[in-house]
C-alpha cells in the first residue's frame, strides 16, 4: 500500500511538471499587441494617379498596420480562441510571416507563427497559410484561416489592381492604367 501511495505521488509530480514545463514551451516569448496606425490608402492612391503611376508600394509597416487593423476589428478567432497580439513581416517573395499571441480557452497563452502566401483576390489581398508552428513545433497548417486584408476596400473606386507582388521588403501593388475619362473625373 505505502508503495502504492509513493508511485500515485510521483506520477502526479510527473504529471504536474509535465503540464507546467508545456505551459512554459507553448507561451508567447515576445511581448504584442493589436494596436495600429492607420495606412492613409486612399491619399497614396490619389497622389499616385495625379503623378501618372500604375504602382503603389507598401512598406512592411503598412502591412503589418493593415494586417493588424484587419485582425483589431474581430480579435475571436474561434470560440475558444482570441488574438492578443500580431506583428508581421515581409519574407521572400510573396511570403507574409505573423507572429501571434493568441489565448486559448481565456487560459493558456500561445506564442503561434504562421507563414502566408500572399495573392490578390478583388479587392482583397489574401494571406494563405503555408506553415503553422508553435516555437519547434509543426502545426497542420489547414487548421487555420486565412487572412483578409481589404486593400481594395480602402482605395478610390476608379482604381483597379492589376496584381500584388512582393519585392525587396516591400509590396507592389500594381494597377491597370486609367482611362482618360477616369482622369477627368479625378479632376473635377
Amino acid at each position: 500500500m505505502k508503495k502504492l501511495l509513493i508511485a500515485i505521488i510521483v506520477l502526479i509530480v510527473f504529471v504536474g511538471a509535465g503540464g507546467a514545463l508545456a505551459y512554459w514551451y507553448v507561451s508567447p516569448d515576445k511581448k504584442l499587441d493589436l494596436q495600429y496606425e492607420e495606412v492613409p490608402l486612399e491619399q497614396r492612391g490619389l497622389d499616385m494617379l495625379r503623378r501618372l503611376s500604375t504602382e503603389l508600394v507598401l512598406t512592411e509597416a503598412d502591412v503589418n498596420n493593415l494586417a493588424k487593423a484587419s485582425i483589431a476589428r474581430n480579435p475571436q478567432y474561434s470560440k475558444d480562441v482570441v488574438i492578443q497580439g500580431a506583428a508581421f513581416r515581409l519574407s521572400g517573395t510573396d511570403r507574409l510571416v505573423a507572429d501571434l499571441n493568441i489565448r486559448v480557452a481565456d487560459r493558456v497563452p500561445v506564442g503561434l507563427t504562421l507563414t502566408y502566401r500572399l495573392s490578390w483576390d478583388d479587392p482583397n489581398l489574401t494571406a494563405t497559410v503555408e506553415k503553422a508552428s508553435v516555437k519547434d513545433v509543426g502545426l497542420p497548417a489547414d487548421n487555420f484561416d486565412d487572412v483578409v486584408i481589404p486593400l481594395g476596400r480602402e482605395l478610390p473606386k476608379l482604381m483597379k489592381v492589376k496584381d500584388v507582388n512582393v519585392r525587396d521588403g516591400e509590396v507592389v501593388v500594381s494597377f491597370h492604367k486609367p482611362t482618360l475619362k477616369d482622369l477627368q473625373d479625378l479632376l473635377r
